[in-house]
Protein backbone atom coordinates (compact mmCIF):
# COMPACT_ATOMS: atom_id res chain seq x y z
CA UNK A 1 0.00 0.00 0.00
CA UNK A 2 1.32 3.43 -0.92
CA UNK A 3 1.37 5.74 2.10
CA UNK A 4 2.93 8.89 0.73
CA UNK A 5 0.00 11.18 1.66
CA UNK A 6 -1.03 10.57 5.26
CA UNK A 7 -3.77 12.43 7.13
CA UNK A 8 -3.79 12.40 10.93
CA UNK A 9 -6.95 13.84 12.49
CA UNK A 10 -6.37 14.95 16.07
CA UNK A 11 -8.42 16.15 19.00
CA UNK A 12 -5.51 16.10 21.44
CA UNK A 13 -6.70 12.90 23.12
CA UNK A 14 -4.32 10.16 24.17
CA UNK A 15 -5.67 7.95 21.36
CA UNK A 16 -5.10 10.56 18.66
CA UNK A 17 -1.53 11.13 19.89
CA UNK A 18 -0.89 7.35 19.75
CA UNK A 19 -2.23 7.39 16.18
CA UNK A 20 0.16 10.24 15.35
CA UNK A 21 3.09 8.17 16.66
CA UNK A 22 2.02 5.26 14.43
CA UNK A 23 1.69 7.61 11.45
CA UNK A 24 5.20 8.93 12.19
CA UNK A 25 6.53 5.35 12.03
CA UNK A 26 4.84 4.83 8.66
CA UNK A 27 6.04 8.18 7.32
CA UNK A 28 9.59 7.51 8.51
CA UNK A 29 9.59 4.26 6.51
CA UNK A 30 8.71 6.25 3.37
CA UNK A 31 11.05 9.21 2.88
CA UNK A 32 8.65 10.97 0.52
CA UNK A 33 5.63 11.02 2.84
CA UNK A 34 3.47 14.11 2.91
CA UNK A 35 1.91 14.24 6.39
CA UNK A 36 -1.06 16.42 7.20
CA UNK A 37 -2.49 16.92 10.68
CA UNK A 38 -6.02 18.30 10.98
CA UNK A 39 -8.08 19.40 13.94
CA UNK A 40 -11.83 19.90 13.58
CA UNK A 41 -13.71 22.22 15.90
CA UNK A 42 -16.86 20.28 16.58
CA UNK A 43 -19.48 22.85 17.47
CA UNK A 44 -22.40 21.41 19.47
CA UNK A 45 -25.67 21.25 17.52
CA UNK A 46 -27.41 23.47 20.03
CA UNK A 47 -24.88 26.22 19.21
CA UNK A 48 -25.27 25.69 15.48
CA UNK A 49 -29.06 25.80 15.69
CA UNK A 50 -28.90 29.06 17.60
CA UNK A 51 -26.06 30.41 15.45
CA UNK A 52 -24.09 31.12 18.65
CA UNK A 53 -20.70 30.16 17.28
CA UNK A 54 -20.87 31.94 13.93
CA UNK A 55 -22.28 35.16 15.32
CA UNK A 56 -19.53 35.32 17.94
CA UNK A 57 -17.67 37.70 15.64
CA UNK A 58 -20.60 40.11 15.84
CA UNK A 59 -20.57 40.15 19.65
CA UNK A 60 -17.62 42.47 20.15
CA UNK A 61 -15.12 41.63 22.86
CA UNK A 62 -17.18 38.75 24.23
CA UNK A 63 -17.41 37.11 20.81
CA UNK A 64 -13.73 37.67 20.17
CA UNK A 65 -12.97 35.93 23.47
CA UNK A 66 -14.98 32.86 22.34
CA UNK A 67 -13.16 32.72 19.00
CA UNK A 68 -9.80 33.17 20.73
CA UNK A 69 -10.52 30.29 23.12
CA UNK A 70 -11.32 27.95 20.21
CA UNK A 71 -8.20 29.08 18.31
CA UNK A 72 -5.91 28.77 21.34
CA UNK A 73 -7.01 25.21 22.10
CA UNK A 74 -6.93 24.21 18.42
CA UNK A 75 -3.37 25.56 18.03
CA UNK A 76 -2.22 23.81 21.21
CA UNK A 77 -3.60 20.49 19.90
CA UNK A 78 -2.04 20.95 16.45
CA UNK A 79 1.34 21.95 17.92
CA UNK A 80 1.39 18.99 20.30
CA UNK A 81 0.54 16.55 17.51
CA UNK A 82 2.92 18.12 14.97
CA UNK A 83 5.78 17.88 17.48
CA UNK A 84 5.57 14.07 17.29
CA UNK A 85 6.54 14.26 13.62
CA UNK A 86 9.07 17.05 13.98
CA UNK A 87 10.92 15.13 16.73
CA UNK A 88 11.74 12.38 14.20
CA UNK A 89 12.53 14.75 11.34
CA UNK A 90 9.28 14.49 9.40
CA UNK A 91 7.81 17.60 7.81
CA UNK A 92 4.18 18.11 8.70
CA UNK A 93 1.50 20.50 7.55
CA UNK A 94 -1.29 21.50 9.95
CA UNK A 95 -4.81 22.54 9.08
CA UNK A 96 -8.13 23.03 10.82
CA UNK A 97 -11.82 23.31 10.07
CA UNK A 98 -15.15 23.60 11.85
CA UNK A 99 -18.11 21.26 11.55
CA UNK A 100 -18.93 17.57 11.66
CA UNK A 101 -15.56 15.90 12.29
CA UNK A 102 -16.13 12.72 10.26
CA UNK A 103 -17.47 14.59 7.25
CA UNK A 104 -14.73 17.22 7.37
CA UNK A 105 -11.99 14.59 7.69
CA UNK A 106 -13.32 12.65 4.70
CA UNK A 107 -13.83 15.80 2.63
CA UNK A 108 -10.27 16.90 3.39
CA UNK A 109 -8.91 13.48 2.44
CA UNK A 110 -10.74 13.55 -0.88
CA UNK A 111 -9.75 17.14 -1.77
CA UNK A 112 -6.08 16.54 -0.91
CA UNK A 113 -5.60 13.10 -2.52
CA UNK A 114 -4.81 11.51 0.83
CA UNK A 115 -4.13 7.78 0.49
CA UNK A 116 -4.17 6.83 4.20
CA UNK A 117 -5.95 8.23 7.26
CA UNK A 118 -4.40 7.25 10.60
CA UNK A 119 -6.56 8.01 13.61
CA UNK A 120 -7.44 6.88 17.12
CA UNK A 121 -10.40 4.64 17.81
CA UNK A 122 -11.91 7.08 20.29
CA UNK A 123 -11.40 10.65 21.26
CA UNK A 124 -12.52 13.20 23.79
CA UNK A 125 -16.25 12.69 23.23
CA UNK A 126 -16.65 9.13 24.52
CA UNK A 127 -20.15 9.63 25.97
CA UNK A 128 -21.46 11.08 22.73
CA UNK A 129 -19.95 8.21 20.76
CA UNK A 130 -22.10 5.69 22.59
CA UNK A 131 -25.27 7.48 21.50
CA UNK A 132 -24.30 8.93 18.12
CA UNK A 133 -21.63 6.54 16.83
CA UNK A 134 -17.94 7.31 16.89
CA UNK A 135 -16.12 9.68 14.59
CA UNK A 136 -13.67 6.91 13.71
CA UNK A 137 -16.52 4.57 12.77
CA UNK A 138 -18.06 7.21 10.50
CA UNK A 139 -14.70 7.97 8.89
CA UNK A 140 -14.15 4.25 8.34
CA UNK A 141 -17.41 4.08 6.37
CA UNK A 142 -17.23 7.44 4.54
CA UNK A 143 -13.53 7.69 3.73
CA UNK A 144 -12.37 7.82 0.10
CA UNK A 145 -9.14 6.01 1.15
CA UNK A 146 -7.96 3.31 3.58
CA UNK A 147 -8.19 4.09 7.30
CA UNK A 148 -5.84 2.75 9.95
CA UNK A 149 -7.43 2.84 13.41
CA UNK A 150 -5.02 2.87 16.36
CA UNK A 151 -6.10 1.80 19.85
Amino acid sequence: MITDRILVPTDGSEQSLRAAKKAAELAKANDNSDVRVISIDSVPNRFVERHLYWVAGDKGDQGKHIEDMFAEERNRILDETASIFKEVGIKVECDSDTGNPAEKICDYAGRNNINLIVMGTSGKSNIGEIVLGSVSNKVLHLSPCPVLLVK
